[in-house]
């Protein structure tokens, strides 16, 4: 009998039990099923507001790569090629947050580009630009009267006129740089240091002419291509000049050229600068040209890219390198801007 009593005891408690864990099990069940109907009532709601859809601009062939944290030690989980969509949800380091295969993923932000940021809304960011120019032009010629300057050319100084460019701001973008040496000349010259030099000068000129200026990079610094170009679309430009020397195989090739994306609005700053550089220099005038270099093609800004002459020609490496020239090229450039800004 006692026997019996103390099993069904035991009997007893473990129903007590189970029916003790099952409770709190379904209360378990219930809390997370009401957290989890929150969670979707309420997250739709922030994620509409919070994400935005992006363009994968890498290199053709290239992959960009997903990985498990933000950072270029976390696991890969998965591979994007260039024109796919990544809706982003958050930001971190450089790197943004974003779902691959129903899970979380991240990817370097340097090689994602808005998806509005396509050729019509390009144009609408450009003539922006070319409004601002009409209205704040006219406003300078009312209050601000041109200054005269000097230039040198050949040696002789010569009076210039100085458009005032209060109210503007370009980004001078120094090709190269750090790492990256660019063209390297028949006797050792870095293009990097080239392209430095003539941006600093051109940057002395516009300041001293009223103008807002943002350099890209003030020293032997590699700045990527992507970093160039977001400097550019996340500033208040009105400009973007990017300054390089050329090379080619055969030693007789050289002169200069002024290239542009669009075929109206940079076309005509294209046109300016070329101008007012040929009305300084002597090398070949190689006129402007259509090109879809990534500094222009994905800049949302009125944007130019200047080869200032060959570091492969001998002839023209000589005179390239010199003061006169470093400072014929640059008042040349700062005429051809002054001079769109302000018609």
């Amino acid at each position: 009998m006692l026997e019996e009593y103390r099993a069904r005891q035991l009997r007893q408690e473990n129903s007590l039990i189970g029916r003790g864990f099952l409770m709190n099990r379904l209360i378990t069940l219930t809390a997370g099923a009401v957290l989890l109907l929150l969670s979707l009532l309420l997250a739709p709601s922030v994620m509409a507001a919070d994400n935005e859809t992006y363009m994968v601009d890498v290199e053709d062939g290239s992959s960009l790569l997903i990985r498990d944290e933000p950072t270029s030690s976390g696991e890969v989980v998965g591979k994007l090629q260039n024109g796919d969509q990544v809706t982003v949800f958050d930001e971190a380091y450089g790197w943004v947050k974003t779902y691959y295969d129903n899970q979380v993923g991240w990817v370097a932000s340097q090689y994602l580009f808005p998806m509005e940021q396509n050729h019509d809304s390009l144009h609408k960011r450009k003539q922006t630009a070319m409004y601002k120019k009409q209205s704040v032009s006219s406003l300078t010629e009312r209050k601000v009267q041109k200054q005269d300057s000097v230039a040198i050319k050949n040696g002789q100084e010569q009076s210039q006129t100085v458009e005032p460019l209060t109210g503007y701001t370009i980004v001078l973008d120094a090709g190269h740089g750090g790492k990256d040496p660019g063209a390297i000349g028949i006797d050792g010259t870095y293009e990097k240091d080239l392209t430095l030099a003539t941006a600093s000068k051109v940057a002395k000129n516009l300041k001293a002419s009223g103008a807002t200026i943002i350099m890209t990079r003030n020293d032997d610094t590699y700045i990527s291509l992507e970093k160039r170009i977001k400097i550019s679309n996340r500033s208040d430009t009105d400009a973007f000049i990017s300054f390089h020397y050329n090379s080619f195989p055969i030693e007789t090739v050289g002169g200069i050229s002024t290239y542009h994306y669009t075929e109206d609005e940079d076309l005509e700053l294209a046109e300016n600068i070329q101008s007012g550089i040929m009305d300084h220099v002597s090398l070949k005038d190689n006129g402007t040209k259509q090109a879809d270099y990534r500094v222009l093609k994905k800049n949302s800004d009125l944007s130019v890219l200047i080869e200032l002459g060959f570091v492969s020609n001998p002839a023209e490496l000589g005179e390239i390198k010199t003061e006169t020239y470093q400072d014929n090229v640059a008042a040349g450039i700062s005429e051809g801007i002054q001079h769109y800004f302000s018609h």
